[in-house]
């Protein structure tokens, strides 16, 4: 053989034995699942990572999963099983999920939610608890290759999309069930609490002035006291939270981010987060000529995913994932199996 021809053959060999190393799952990759982690925040508070790795030499993406509100431990939220990589699945990473203070991992009422957890819940706190987190990985986490995708649903939405705009060099991000486009306080005035069409006959206008009144006072009062001791629309709802959640509207951050982003909502998102607000904040950023996002409206789907058929709830956690992990740089159009 010639010598120039065995050349190429020999580094042809090493380059596909290359990728297939780092691009494609093994069948015999093993991977340690459910490695709990806990380490200092500046207060000198405990705070709690988990995650899944692939046991292996080389290094690997992390990816961030981020969930919404509550008092669940981590055993039962599903959040455990979400994501979870193994050697059947399509992409090869590891999965960190950072825990609430406060929240055992067996917990499973979330009407019983623990004084240190609601001290310590806020949308701003767990943005700062992921960050601390980030910190310590990108240090100690021999396994990490730097890549950082990051997936959040409801208020983990709200976070996820924080910490895409102020972590830096985030490779891919999912944004589910957040809205963005407008605030909560007028999620309860215009689609909740006090929504026009809860008034009718005489005197409707005055009566959804009143109500639109009540509940900028209990807002301000919230502002004012963002007390732990109180809660206001469910138990893990303190008034410490709710004052990190009314006034936010990610339009702002989002207008100005360059990372891909997936916003995914569900058409049928009423009572938790109006699909409208999302459709808006979509709307805002088209109008910025803002490109960095792609947009997927679920039919059928209300604020969680659990609310479609189990085929369905499948097909889209593995269309999520393959979004994240494609090198496409065009925008994706929803699944033809999702619409």
């Amino acid at each position: 053989m010639h010598l120039k021809y065995f050349i190429v053959l020999i580094l042809t060999c090493v380059v596909f034995q290359a990728c297939g190393k780092s691009s494609f799952p093994s069948t015999k990759l093993n991977y340690e699942h459910d490695q709990v982690k806990t380490i200092k925040t500046i207060d000198g508070n405990d705070l709690t990572f988990i995650f899944d790795r692939p046991l292996d030499d080389l290094k690997h993406p992390i990816l961030l999963v981020v969930d919404g509100s509550g008092c669940l431990g981590w055993k039962h939220t599903g959040l455990n099983t979400l994501f979870q990589p193994s050697h059947d699945a399509s992409h090869i990473y590891s999965k960190v999920f950072v825990e609430k203070r406060g929240v055992s991992p067996d917990a499973n009422n979330p009407k019983l939610c623990s004084e240190d957890f609601l001290r310590h819940y806020s949308i701003d706190q767990r943005v700062f608890d992921h960050l601390r987190v980030l910190q310590h990985l990108s240090k100690h986490a021999e396994w990490w290759n730097g890549e950082l995708y990051i997936w959040g649903w409801s208020d983990g939405g709200d976070i996820a999309a924080q910490l895409t705009s102020y972590y830096p060099n985030v490779t891919k991000a999912v944004l589910g069930a957040m809205g963005g486009g407008y605030t909560m306080e007028e999620h309860f005035k215009n689609y909740w609490i006090c929504a026009p069409d809860y008034f009718s006959g005489d005197g409707a206008e005055q009566e959804r002035t009143k109500c639109i009144n009540e509940l900028s006072e209990r807002f301000e009062d919230m502002l004012d006291n963002p007390t732990w001791k109180k809660s206001w629309s469910g138990a893990d709802n303190s008034w410490k939270v709710w004052s990190t959640r009314l006034f936010s509207r990610l339009t702002h951050l989002l207008k100005d981010n360059t990372t891909p982003i997936l916003i995914v909502h569900g058409a049928k998102d009423i009572n938790s987060t109006p699909v409208d607000s999302a459709r808006r904040l979509i709307k805002e950023l088209q109008d910025a000529e803002n490109e960095a996002f792609t947009y997927w409206e679920i039919p059928n789907m209300q604020h969680s995913m659990s609310s479609l058929p189990d085929d369905k709830n499948t097909l889209l956690e593995k269309a999520m994932l393959d979004w994240l992990f494609s090198t496409s740089l065009e925008k994706q159009p929803i699944p033809e199996n999702l619409r």
